[in-house]
């Protein structure tokens, strides 16, 4: 390797590391403050960085704010990598419902970032977070037992479950409270149907009879 690419993969070290200090920055006071109460200013305090390099990184304040919640998004998927979901699709819902509330009751302030800001924009991360759900749905309707619309389906499931794990994060709920598990199987309930068993065909030997 020549002195060059030696030098130009430090610096892109050294970028990356400066990229994650400043959304460490940032993912700290947006967890303490709300998006309205981030400042470049205390950014660049709390990171040791100038305005310059943030907007060189970033482009500005939204843009920063996004990319946090863009990250947080990601590290919610990738939560999910290291498990087996069952290979029944209702009951992979009903798996997936679980480690949603488990992850957001893990990470209060990462899922406040993600799901309870005043001013909410869609990232790549989020979209690609909920057609994940979608195809977890799409795959009951593939096997012919979603009861309502696709798209609708989809979107109720995601508002008990999200409204499950909002409760919880706000003390509204314990974690062993029964009503998680009743408000999860009646929403499944709703949209799915059992699947059907086949019926095992015998044939019948006949008997002569004298």
């Amino acid at each position: 390797m020549s002195s060059r690419s030696v030098t130009a993969r430090s610096r892109d070290l050294e970028s990356e590391a400066t990229r994650r200090t400043i959304l460490a920055a940032a993912e700290e006071l947006l967890a303490s403050r709300g998006e309205e109460g981030l400042s470049i200013r205390e950014v660049c305090l709390r990171a040791g960085v100038t305005p310059p390099t943030i907007y060189h990184h970033f482009g500005d304040k939204a843009a920063l704010v996004d990319r946090v919640v863009d990250d947080c998004f990601a590290d919610f998927d990738h939560s999910y990598e290291d498990r087996t979901p069952p290979a029944d699709p209702v009951e992979r819902l009903r798996w997936g419902f679980d480690r949603y509330v488990e992850y957001g009751v893990g990470h209060p302030t990462h899922y406040r970032l993600m799901f309870l800001r005043s001013q909410g924009r869609p990232t790549p991360a989020g979209l690609a977070s909920y057609d994940r759900l979608r195809r977890m749905v799409r795959a009951i309707d593939d096997a012919g037992r979603l009861l309502a619309p696709l798209e609708d389906a989809t979107a109720a499931f995601w508002s008990s479950v999200h409204g499950v794990t909002s409760l919880l994060i706000a003390g509204f709920w314990r974690t062993d409270a029964p009503a998680i598990a009743l408000a999860r199987d009646a929403m499944i309930a709703q949209l799915t149907r059992p699947a059907l068993r086949r019926r095992s065909s015998r044939k019948g030997k006949r008997h002569v009879h004298a």
